[in-house]
């Protein structure tokens, strides 16, 4: 509240509505990308390939869509199409998380070396797929998805809403959230409780794969393109960053915490952008 309230006061253009529609389009791939990381945080992890799956999962569905796709003889259809990106992004997404889930939960691989392994496995397929280039030439139809606005809001920001509402239930609500908690406070205590420790890893990671496969598609639909390069110096640390201030450590965090957090770093970024181009007419 005080940093609108103070970027609101500097900055003119700050709490208008071009400047509030340009903040909730683009915090919803770092907010996600922020869910994937805290899963593997919440039993003291970490999931450092979140970006690497997200911009592979994008490519993947990049390549059915503009190679697979037209050889099945379907009728040029923009749910067809839409549906083909999602499922197979998801799809990829879940492959990179059963691979993470692997290597740590039944191959007892650290998570810090199994995913900075995996984020350089899954970019080292992006660019070899691509060759180091940029995929675009999509159909119109799949700009709908992060380009369109339901009842005033951007998609892509009731998707992010409705995924934290997803996660609240699924973490506070569900057999799995205590599960996932009970193994974050003592892994030991909760083998010795009988639960399968090794199924709860696999578990997590998979649902960190999705998410980071339904951040790729947000990216891809936005920028109508897929590159292993988008946030690629950038986003690891900050998904990092953001569970830190959120305070999300091994047997405890609120998933309230990072939503919020992710707002705090946006009206951040946005609200210095502004005033540093207002300044000296560059950010």
């Amino acid at each position: 509240i005080f940093l609108v309230a103070g970027f609101g006061i500097f900055e003119r253009g700050f709490l208008t509505q071009r400047s509030i529609f340009s903040m909730v389009f683009q915090l919803p791939e770092i907010g996600l990308l922020s869910y994937a990381m805290m899963l593997p945080y919440l039993v003291g992890g970490i999931n450092l390939a979140v970006n690497a799956s997200s911009n592979l999962s994008a490519l993947l569905a990049a390549f059915f869509l503009l190679k697979t796709l037209p050889l099945l003889g379907l009728p040029a259809n923009p749910g067809i199409e839409i549906a083909a990106v999602c499922v197979v992004a998801i799809l990829a997404g879940i492959a990179a998380g059963l691979l993470n889930g692997i290597l740590v939960g039944y191959i007892n691989a650290p998570p810090i070396l199994a995913t900075l392994a995996n984020m350089a496995f899954f970019t080292g397929i992006s660019v070899g797929l691509t060759k180091g280039s940029t995929v675009t030439g999509f159909p119109s139809s799949i700009s709908l998805i992060s380009n369109t606005s339901l009842l005033g809001f951007p998609t892509p920001f009731l998707i992010f809403i409705g995924v934290t509402f997803l996660l609240m239930i699924l973490l506070n609500r569900s057999t799995f959230g205590f599960k996932l908690k009970l193994l974050g406070t003592n892994p030991v205590a909760s083998q010795f409780t009988g639960l399968e420790n090794k199924r709860i890893i696999l578990q997590y990671f998979v649902f960190s794969g999705i998410l980071s496969a339904v951040a790729g598609i947000l990216v891809m639909s936005r920028t109508m393109s897929a590159s292993y390069q988008y946030g690629i110096r950038t986003y690891v640390l900050l998904t990092i960053l953001i569970n830190v201030l959120a305070g999300i450590s091994a047997g405890s965090g609120k998933v309230i915490n990072v939503f919020i957090t992710v707002f705090i770093l946006q009206v951040i970024s946005t609200g210095f952008h502004m005033l540093l181009v207002g300044l000296r007419g560059s950010s």
